[in-house]
């Protein structure tokens, strides 16, 4: 047990720790005992889907999938108390293992993310064990205990587990900058060290690397309630242009902070892209109907989004809708092909896996598959023929100018050369 959870608190006694694991392995409730009959019935029903997955309903899958996520929560919780047990017998030093660190990674094959979360998920129910219900029911996972584990004590508990219940790991750091608020951080640009820097100047010693925890290239971090901080790595080309842009705002700007710069560029950035891709105006322009049958104009493709929210609109059986946001694309309710128009009435904004398994319940998933090919296939094509394209229109461009020059020049009695 590390010194700091030692300090956090009075810990259960030995004895009281064991009668209160012991009360809740043996809970055939909380599923931490024996199979039941019941339970003992689902699982040789569970091993023998997997021998007829094929002839399972949709339904059916669902079901056992449900039934399979509930015994890995049970099975989780039941492996952090062994890890407790055996952390309070000091069973690791035995088997020559410095922490339960390296007794998780070495011995029991946890990678160093895996071993981390259910080492800090031991302590904290070392010290909580209300918490193992929260974890056999699934009502909260160990990331999102990693992120609270600063702020759980004997007295918020059961608050911070309602609050947290049910939730991912982006909604509890946002529930953990409410509770937790952090000071505003200063903007800033500075150089990172050269990763290679080290391999230049040539050293015979074998330094072991650093473990490889690559970010995203865009990291938003709540940090306080409607407060983020933002975080990424930019090229020199776009720290110069930064830097611009701070010394051309510098009268509206005096200060140059870094987030108004680049809430003003990114103001520009979506009004630039919704004329291109929604094509909104500032002016209010009459919407002219297309000759051409079925095909969307921005008046329609506009209408549809602004009635979908710029969200995906598929709705599952269930009554939940999809939260795409991103990689949206305009589909015909009636597809164009079986005559449906370009109006916005026939047009739903649906993200691209919804929009290609509409296409395939329609068309079938072999000819979905042969359009998308053969569209990959043209846009391959497409650069080389645009690049031919553009030099025969070149080369005819200059012959015609030639010619325009040459009759001048014989229209004004020169002699012209048959090269020229």
């Amino acid at each position: 047990m590390s010194e700091r959870d030692r300090g956090e608190g009075e810990q259960l006694s030995g004895q009281a720790w064991r009668r209160t694991v012991g009360e809740w392995l043996c809970d055939g409730v909380h599923g931490g005992g024996e199979p039941t009959r019941n339970e003992a019935r689902v699982s040789v029903h569970s091993g023998m889907a997997l021998r007829r997955l094929e002839k399972l309903s949709n339904e059916e899958i669902l079901v056992e999938l449900k039934s399979f996520v509930g015994a890995e929560s049970r099975s989780l919780a039941r492996l952090i108390v062994y890890l407790v047990e055996i952390e309070e017998r000091r069973l690791h030093l035995e088997l020559a293992c410095s922490s339960m660190f390296d007794f998780c990674t070495r011995r029991l094959g946890f990678s160093e993310g895996e071993a981390f979360r259910r080492l800090t998920a031991a302590r904290l129910v070392r010290r909580l064990p209300v918490l193992l219900d929260a974890i056999a029911s699934g009502r909260i996972h160990l990331s999102s205990l990693v992120l609270l584990r600063d702020l759980l004590t004997e007295t918020n508990v059961d608050e911070i587990l309602a609050a947290a219940s049910g939730k991912t790991k982006r909604e509890v750091e946002e529930l953990l900058a409410r509770m937790a608020p952090k000071p505003d951080v200063m903007p800033s640009i500075r150089r990172l060290p050269d990763r290679s820097a080290s391999g230049r100047h040539g050293s015979s010693r074998t330094v072991s690397p650093l473990p490889q925890t690559t970010p995203p290239s865009l990291q938003l971090k709540p940090i306080a309630e409607s407060r983020y901080r933002v975080q990424l790595t930019a090229n020199e080309s776009l720290r110069d242009k930064l830097e611009l842009a701070r010394a051309l705002m510098s009268h509206r700007n005096p200060s140059g902070d870094l987030a108004e710069i680049i809430e003003q560029a990114v103001d520009l950035l979506i009004e630039k892209l919704s004329k291109e891709k929604l094509g909104t105006s500032s002016r209010a322009r009459r919407s002219k109907s297309s000759a051409k049958h079925g095909y969307v104009t921005r008046a329609a493709r506009r209408e549809a989004f602004e009635r979908d929210g710029m969200q995906c609109s598929f709705v599952g059986e269930n009554g939940e809708r999809c939260p795409a946001r991103c990689f949206l694309e305009v589909d015909h309710v009636t597809p164009l092909a079986l005559g449906g128009s370009g109006q916005a009435e026939n047009l739903r904004v649906l993200c691209r896996a919804h929009n290609r398994d509409a296409a395939e319940r329609v068309f079938g998933h072999a000819y979905v598959e042969d359009r998308t090919r053969e569209r990959r296939r043209e846009a391959s094509i497409r650069p080389n023929k645009g690049l031919v394209e553009t030099h025969h229109f070149r080369q005819r461009k200059f012959v015609e100018a030639r010619s325009q020059v040459r009759g001048a020049l014989l229209a004004l009695g020169f002699r012209v050369d048959s090269r020229i």
